[in-house]
């Protein structure tokens, strides 16, 4: 019996031996006391709600319409189909093919088409299509177009708005409280999102040198209200 008393507590001593050494393996290994994971999981999910505050829409399409002056009109209209578009009507801007910016108007008709009026007899053209634009006037006295035209090589794609990046950047500035609330960044974390192609829009707060600090870069279109598109890297990061 003393044999056998003895035999259990030594498998006793085994076992707990072997549990303190399978927990100092999760502790050396696995780190479940590191906060990098849970500090990349705030940088991404930081990604998402950046990209969702500061998106927009853009589509872009070529046009052919060959339009001559009737009767001293020097625009016309058409109707763009509603159904064949994934985002609403909102601003325009309408170039020819080298690039010069044409005076044109877009907006949308009770029925829901979009009515692009283009001031030019250029007759090829390249559209496109954003809240992000400042179009100019409306033209109340151009002539329908009624011959065949093309609408070719649409895309349509999210981007990120400059304008909204110039409202994020001022808010960081003034009201960085409300904006991490709006942003989803936890209370104990403190967050900066930079650009090396547009440094004007930084939002960086001091970031003392005895914190780790938990960086993402990401690449992204960025539209500006005069048509140009930059493939911006942004990085992102919490501490």
């Amino acid at each position: 019996m003393v044999n056998k008393r003895g035999a259990s507590h030594f498998e006793m001593v085994i076992s707990f031996v072997f549990f303190l050494g399978f927990v100092f393996f999760l502790f050396l290994f696995l780190k479940p006391y590191d906060t990098t994971v849970l500090s990349g999981s705030v940088v991404a999910s930081l990604y998402d709600t950046f990209e969702e505050e500061a998106h927009t829409n853009l589509t872009s399409l070529f046009l052919k319409a060959e339009y001559e002056d009737v009767e001293d009109v020097p625009c016309f209209y058409i109707l763009l189909p509603e159904d064949i578009f994934a985002y609403a009507f909102t601003d325009s801007r309408v170039t020819n093919l080298a690039g010069t910016l044409v005076d044109s108007n877009l907006k949308e008709e009770v029925i829901g088409d979009g009515n692009l009026q283009i001031e030019s007899e250029e007759g090829y053209f390249k559209v496109a299509i954003s809240p992000e634009f400042n179009e100019g006037d409306d033209f109340p006295m151009c002539v329908e177009f009624t011959e065949p035209y093309i609408l070719g090589s649409k895309l349509e794609r999210r981007v990120i708005s400059y304008s909204a990046l110039q409202e994020m950047k001022e808010r960081y500035n003034a009201d960085y409280e409300n904006l991490k609330v709006d942003l989803k960044v936890p209370d104990a974390f403190e967050f900066f999102i930079v650009s090396e192609e547009f440094p004007e829009i930084d939002m960086k707060n001091f970031v003392s040198g005895s914190v780790d600090v938990i960086t993402y870069d990401y690449v992204l279109e960025v539209l500006k209200d005069n048509g140009e598109i930059n493939n911006t890297r942004f990085t992102l990061g919490v501490w």
